[in-house]
């Protein structure tokens, strides 16, 4: 009997043991940014998915040299006339990302906006992957929502402009830090016209203290455009981590071929447009 004390105790110090034990909730998705190596029950609910970027590296190309943007800088337009940029702000819609194996990742959050159409406002639900990005310096990021990334990307596809309905969102009925918002400097038009799809701010003289800004609008749906930028070595998604995605915008294309002493502003408009699709180009996906 005495052999058999030490096995006895060691089956009742197990059986302590299990009947203390607890099971430790939380995310046991490794894709997320709050996965817990610890865990060994799953949460309700509790996951946080990461967080998509867009970075824009604002560069001017000269020919023989490529330099990041400034503002301080006076440009040449086609017919070489000088002129300082001050803002260039733009809205991107309908986001999606372009995997390998041909399956595409989207934002999947929703937005409840007011519509106003015929003098009436009817409330509506809208798919929210909606990006205001405001160039005014070298590099900008712009934060978007959540998504689960996996997968490899091998690319970036989006809407230059906004697409009814949500075009016609009433900008008091979204919050102020959203970029269907009331802006400084007007992006929005009311009911009519809708959203300024870019504006296009800039001095078109050289004198240092000169005021007079000119600002080119581009909206309606004539100028509607679609984007498709491919990444040229895909890249895979980092579990856990927020991806963002690195694209170079060249604003000397912006400026090919204008004349930005030009009074037709249709003219300039169009080939704004024209142009825009050409500067750019997906880079890189990093992990942050």
């Amino acid at each position: 009997m005495r052999h058999n004390l030490p096995w006895f105790s060691l089956l009742l110090l197990v059986c302590l043991l299990q009947a203390c034990y607890e099971p430790t909730e939380g995310c046991l998705d490794t894709r997320a940014t709050n996965f817990d190596l610890d865990a060994d029950e799953a949460c309700a609910d509790c996951c946080t998915y990461p967080q998509l970027s867009l970075r824009f590296d604002n560069v001017w190309d000269y020919g023989d040299t490529i330099v990041a943007l400034r503002l301080d800088t006076f440009y040449l337009d086609a017919a070489n006339n000088p002129f300082r940029l001050e803002r260039i702000r733009f809205y991107w819609s309908n986001l999606r990302l372009q995997l390998s194996n041909g399956e595409t990742l989207r934002l999947d959050d929703s937005l409840d906006v007011a519509i106003a159409e015929n003098g009436d406002t009817t409330m509506i639900s809208v798919l929210d992957d909606i990006m205001l990005a405001d160039i005014n310096r070298a590099s900008r990021t712009v934060s978007l929502g959540n998504l689960v990334p996996e997968g490899m990307l091998t690319g970036l596809q989006a809407t230059f402009g906004i697409e009814d309905p949500t075009n016609k969102t009433v900008v008091t009925s979204v919050s102020t830090s959203h970029p269907l918002a009331q802006q400084e400097r007007l992006m929005n038009f009311g009911a009519e016209f809708g959203y300024v799809f870019a504006k296009v701010e800039y001095f078109q003289d050289t004198i240092a203290t000169d005021t007079i800004l000119r600002a080119i609008n581009i909206y309606g749906s004539d100028f509607l455009r679609e984007l498709d930028l491919n990444l040229a070595v895909p890249s895979s998604f980092v579990d856990g981590f927020d991806p963002t995605l690195v694209i170079e915008q060249d604003i000397s294309r912006w400026f090919e071929g204008i004349n930005v002493r030009l009074e037709d502003t249709v003219a300039l408009k169009n080939q704004f447009v024209q142009n825009l699709t050409q500067s750019l180009q997906l880079t890189e996906l990093l992990a942050q």
